[in-house]
């Protein structure tokens, strides 16, 4: 198995690799090439990005994971699935983050304040982005930025996912579609839903 991702970031690649191994802990993972520097060369790169993964790398699965920003996360997803090749959807899961990924990871504020070593009240309600890159360490360089990804990704690999699924309408809509396709695949990916 072959999981081939194009995302936005740092902590979006160790949120990817922590579902992967999670799910299909044998995978082989493959990143796409973002060439740009901007949101709008991001999204203008989707299409090559996952031909490219699908045709060179030879992925079996594609995620495509962004954010919402300010945005209404549903009218983001309708909006950039467009930009997805017809003929890579029956392969691709897309999920978009409400406002950023660091929302994602704090839908739990209790299991992401134990991880970050922190209350939960510390963790910021609007946007947790900034305090959780630092917490995390994401904004280094080198070898400590791999450590840092290492981290958010075992985080994302333990993590009490019912809970997300429950706290979160975006991350539920994009599990389940994990989910579906994992199970295709014929990965062993549980129901979270199911968890106690």
């Amino acid at each position: 198995m072959k999981i081939g991702y194009y995302v936005q970031g740092s902590a979006d690649e160790a949120f990817v690799h922590g579902l992967a191994r999670r799910g299909c802990p044998d995978a082989e993972m493959a990143q796409g090439k973002f060439r740009g520097s901007t949101i709008t060369s991001f999204r203008r790169e989707i299409k090559k990005a996952l031909l490219d993964l699908r045709d060179s790398k030879a992925c079996d699965i594609l995620v495509f994971l962004t954010d919402s920003d300010v945005n209404a996360w549903r009218d983001v997803k309708k909006r950039e699935w467009d930009h997805v090749p017809v003929a890579c959807r029956h392969m691709c899961v897309f999920g978009v983050a409400e406002r950023n990924i660091e929302c994602w990871l704090a839908i739990n504020r209790s299991a992401l304040a134990e991880e970050l070593q922190c209350d939960p009240s510390d963790i910021p309600n609007d946007d947790p982005s900034g305090f959780v890159q630092r917490r995390f360490d994401l904004g280094q360089r080198d070898a400590a930025r791999e450590e840092a990804k290492d981290r958010v990704s075992r985080f994302v690999e333990t993590a009490p996912l019912k809970s997300w699924i429950e706290g979160s309408r975006s991350f539920e809509e994009f599990y389940e579609d994990v989910r579906r396709l994992a199970l295709q695949r014929k990965c062993d990916l549980p129901n979270e839903r199911d968890t106690s």
